[in-house]
């Protein structure tokens, strides 16, 4: 009986509608070693695992699931397999499209902006006006600008707290973020004074209530991260969702009525 590694790899191979010659001469192997390895009479490297799933165009998913059967450790939070979007990042994306007519929008492992919905995008407007020019908006520069995400929160030295605890803690599998957040750290800490950061031993919240006084009065949200896939693949590199759920009728009854004076035909 093939093992659930055996039936995995002849699984996507087939699906990729590749023969085990073709497969073989791609990995530079031979056509006997592929039939080995899915009659479970081999057992293939970590490299060559690697190697047939992106030749077979295997989601990350997979991979670590094949990676976790065959005894390895699965791919490093840096990495995605294939290089290319994967299914679970367009998950994100189409997540905050079905969020409507709440705020929404998706950041990747770098702390930038790169989609917002419709209400996402102007509940940035209104909070901060001018700041999010472009495509995309470094989340990290709009924290410490005067004018930027805290600049109508009220308590938002413990919004900054909790940022800040987050991001301290992502750092140790992304150091490429260390400098930016030290950078954070000294204006928040030089705005608020010492800021008092969640205990990294603790389980680290990934959601927080903030309110804003704004032009259009008092709004107040549950902000909420998510990202999309199974346990196994929630590594640093993928795109996550924050979803922005209102908490009081007021904040509701304004983000329905803006969406139903937009969405109104001409």
């Amino acid at each position: 009986m093939a093992s659930e590694l055996s039936g995995l790899l002849r699984t996507v191979r087939i699906d990729a509608g590749c023969s085990q010659l073709e497969l073989a001469l791609r990995l530079d192997v031979s056509q006997r070693h592929v039939n080995f390895i899915e009659r479970d009479r081999a057992r293939p490297s970590r490299s060559l695992l690697l190697a047939w799933l992106r030749e077979v165009g295997s989601s990350t998913s997979l991979a670590n699931a094949a990676l976790l059967n065959a005894g390895y450790a699965p791919l490093p939070p840096a990495t995605r397999l294939p290089a290319s979007p994967t299914r679970c990042d367009e998950v994100a994306l189409r997540t905050i499209a079905l969020h409507h007519p709440n705020p929404g929008h998706v950041f990747d492992a770098d702390w930038n902006i790169v989609q917002a919905n419709p209400a996402g995008r102007w509940l940035c407007d209104v909070v901060m006006p001018g700041v999010w020019e472009g495509d995309r908006l470094d989340m990290l520069a709009s924290l410490a600008d005067p004018r930027g995400w805290l600049s109508c929160a009220r308590a938002p030295e413990k919004i900054a707290a909790a940022l800040l605890g987050q991001l301290r803690a992502e750092q140790w599998t992304r150091p490429s973020l260390r400098p930016r957040i030290d950078a954070l750290a000294k204006v928040l800490e030089s705005r608020y004074g010492c800021l008092d950061l969640p205990v990294q031993r603790d389980a680290l919240a990934t959601s927080f209530d903030v309110t804003l006084d704004t032009r259009l009065g008092v709004l107040s949200f549950c902000a909420v991260q998510t990202v999309g896939g199974l346990p196994h693949d929630a590594t640093g590199t993928r795109l996550r969702a924050e979803l922005w759920y209102p908490t009081d009728m007021h904040t509701a009854c304004l983000l329905r009525q803006r969406a139903e004076n937009v969405d109104e035909p001409a």
